[in-house]
């Protein structure tokens, strides 16, 4: 495993990753992942880094690491400029490894199981909800995530929100939400929509069967063009002043609810 020593922020290097960081939909195969832990998830699940960044002040405590150890010889390291890696670590306080990997391919399934169900986000602007949705289909179960506009889901505060869970659940990406209902639909999967006021009791035992749970944009909800391909709408009680919740929350409640299927099984 070659190491090399790139000091300035003008190298050509540090400048195409920059461009990945702050632009990851320019390069779409590519994200970048942040800290040991994050990295040492992604070799679990079988990604392999092209390239790992460390500042200087790190360079020892990687070259004693665990992680280190793990890492073929095809591996591109480079060392940088403290300030160097400041500027490129996508948070403000940035642990001290930077990975680039080949985002991983996935698929909408092409059959559902009896209990087997999945999240559908569409226009979920936040990268932070979309990230805590994957946790949440990782927590609960689902079989994948489908991500159709919105925040793209390997953005570098998508996969911390996620704690990794984007590395462990198949996301797959999007941006024409009408053909990712069908392919749901053709796999088997009742579509189940969300909705503020109309629909049946999320509680009330219709989140049963092969479902495609569809969550909206945190400010609009779901367009109405969908309507079509909607199976049924669910609504969640709320006993309470707040007019809505917000969409991690609410995908929370409907993922354990369709959980509770496959805990049952058990």
């Amino acid at each position: 495993m070659d190491r090399d020593l790139v000091k300035g922020p003008s190298n050509r290097r540090v400048v195409e990753l920059r461009r990945l960081i702050e632009r990851p939909g320019a390069r779409p195969t590519e994200t970048v992942l942040e800290g040991d832990r994050t990295v040492g998830e992604a070799l679990d699940a079988g990604l392999r880094p092209t390239t790992v960044v460390v500042p200087e002040r790190g360079i020892g405590d990687f070259d004693r690491s665990s992680l280190r150890s793990r890492l073929d010889g095809s591996v591109e390291v480079l060392v940088v400029r403290d300030k160097v890696f400041q500027r490129l670590a996508p948070s403000v306080t940035p642990q001290p490894v930077l990975a680039v990997i080949e985002r991983p391919a996935a698929q909408v399934p092409t059959s559902f199981g009896v209990d087997d169900f999945a999240l559908v986000l569409v226009g979920v602007a936040d990268p932070g909800n979309v990230g805590t949705l994957i946790r949440v289909a990782d927590a609960a179960g689902a079989v994948c995530v489908a991500v159709a506009g919105g925040a793209d889901p390997w953005r570098p505060k998508a996969v911390r929100a996620s704690a990794g869970s984007v590395l462990r659940v198949p996301v797959v990406s999007g941006d024409d939400v009408h053909e990712m209902l069908r392919r749901f639909r053709g796999a088997g999967a009742k579509i189940v929509a969300t909705d503020v006021r109309e629909g049946l009791r999320h509680d009330s035992g219709v989140l049963t069967g092969p479902l495609a749970i569809v969550l909206g944009a945190e400010s609009g909800g779901l367009d109405r063009s969908i309507d079509s391909l909607v199976d049924v709408r669910v609504r969640i009680d709320m006993p309470g002043n707040a007019e809505s919740l917000n969409v991690a929350m609410a995908g929370t409640l409907l993922a354990f609810e369709a959980s509770k299927k496959q805990q049952a099984r058990e």
